[in-house]
């Protein structure tokens, strides 16, 4: 099994797109994850924490996800941060825990907290689908989105996990440090 999606995060430049890539192959079970530098291994660690602690089965596969390392700007990893939901939400798609029929449509952006609480930004009215044809859907909160784009909530999709909850990261136009976060 396979899919990929695109993935998005905001730069002092502006929004950057990312294609995030994963397989699941019959070999070692394990867990890959592989393009985002020295987050991996802390991203890798966080997504196993959270299926483990929401009891989700994970299929004995080798599973394998990717952030296309030609699309990443090595002065950019303190925003990879953002794709550690769309990370999650591919790796759980490859486990069968993502009630979806196919992600290759979709984009996202978000990060997560070992507890459960997942940050996601809305995207810009500037980008509407110029980054996207009429199939591609938003999954995120329900009305973050201001372009004319079709959305999935990310609260509807993940309902059946237990102790998720999705938060909006407000973030300022012209910054790339969250104005309202959880934090100030």
């Amino acid at each position: 099994m396979e899919t990929q999606m695109k993935a998005f995060y905001r730069t002092p430049q502006g929004i950057k797109f990312v294609t995030i890539f994963g397989y699941a192959t019959k070999g070692v079970p394990s867990l890959e994850i592989n393009g985002v530098g020295k987050l991996s291994k802390n991203i890798k660690e966080k997504l196993i924490y959270l299926t483990r602690t929401r009891k989700i089965q994970v299929p004995l596969r080798r599973f394998v996800v990717c952030v296309d390392v030609n699309e990443v700007n090595d002065r950019e990893t303190q925003h990879l941060k953002w794709l550690e939901f769309p990370l999650l939400l591919i790796y759980w798609y490859l486990c069968g825990v993502v009630p979806i029929r196919r992600l290759d449509n979709c984009m996202c952006s978000g990060w997560v907290k070992t507890n459960g609480e997942v940050f996601q930004m809305k995207l810009p009215a500037q980008i509407k689908v110029e980054h996207a044809n009429k199939e591609t859907k938003l999954i995120s909160l329900n009305n973050t989105c201001e372009g004319e784009i079709d959305m999935i909530d990310s609260t509807l999709l993940l309902q059946h996990i237990p102790n998720l909850r999705f938060k909006l990261d407000y973030i300022d136009n012209d910054s790339a440090i969250p104005t309202k976060s959880f934090m100030t």
